[in-house]
């Protein structure tokens, strides 16, 4: 009984991975830069509106993805993840404008979870320019914080929100091998408007936003 089992359990298995459900997969792994743009809040505090306006610094960043290749097409499940600096704060109250500096830089991990639809122009040479469209969800995690504003003592509030962004993605690959390839790529992400609310402090608007990303990495085809 236990070898007939082993024997069906192996057929099957074997019939799995030899499926063309698992056929034409790959998987990438990449690292590079991310450049987010500044982050643009409005609120009001005791009664008084102020526009914000945080300088962010670039980050570096990492990612992971598994795909599926359909002749020259592709659909690619894309996680990154990088952690963002807020370094200086620009406010606008009643006209008047103030600048100063945010000690430590306020810190915010942002996690990233993209679909992309990828079309790749093959040539006649190792080389195969793509390019692609992609929805998904940008997670911000953020924690409350004390520090100071051009020295004077602030407290930061955190949280975590979850957005759903869109994407646009360009690069080409490079054939090392029959199963390899060296990539990179570069990525236009926008991230949607949202709401931070917290019991004790004032609802503050954040506009939306958008990060561009220059990854390379390598893809590993089965």
């Amino acid at each position: 009984m236990k070898k007939s089992l082993f024997i069906g359990t192996s057929l099957l298995l074997g019939s799995f991975f030899s499926s063309p459900v698992l056929a034409d997969l790959y998987l990438s792994i990449g690292a590079g830069m991310g450049y987010p743009g500044d982050s643009s809040v409005n609120s009001e505090v005791l009664g008084i509106p102020y526009d914000f306006d945080y300088k962010t610094k670039d980050t570096g960043l990492f990612s992971v993805g598994i795909g599926k290749k359909f002749d020259d097409k592709r659909v690619e499940f894309i996680y990154s993840k990088a952690t963002v600096e807020l370094d200086e704060l620009r406010f606008t109250k009643y006209g008047k404008v103030v600048t100063g500096k945010i000690s430590p830089a306020l810190k915010s991990d942002v996690s990233s979870y993209m679909v992309y639809g990828l079309k790749d122009f093959t040539t006649d040479s190792k080389f195969t320019p793509y390019a692609g469209i992609g929805v998904g969800f940008t997670s911000l995690s953020g924690r409350d914080q004390k520090g100071t504003f051009d020295g004077k003592p602030v407290e930061w509030l955190g949280g975590s929100e979850t957005i759903l962004s869109f994407g646009l993605k360009g690069g080409a690959s490079y054939d090392l091998a029959d199963n390899t390839a060296l990539f990179t790529e570069a990525t236009y992400k926008n991230i949607g408007s949202y709401n931070v609310s917290k019991a004790k402090f004032e609802t503050a608007n954040h506009d939306s936003n958008s990060i561009f990303k220059i990854i390379v990495g390598l893809r590993f085809s089965f």
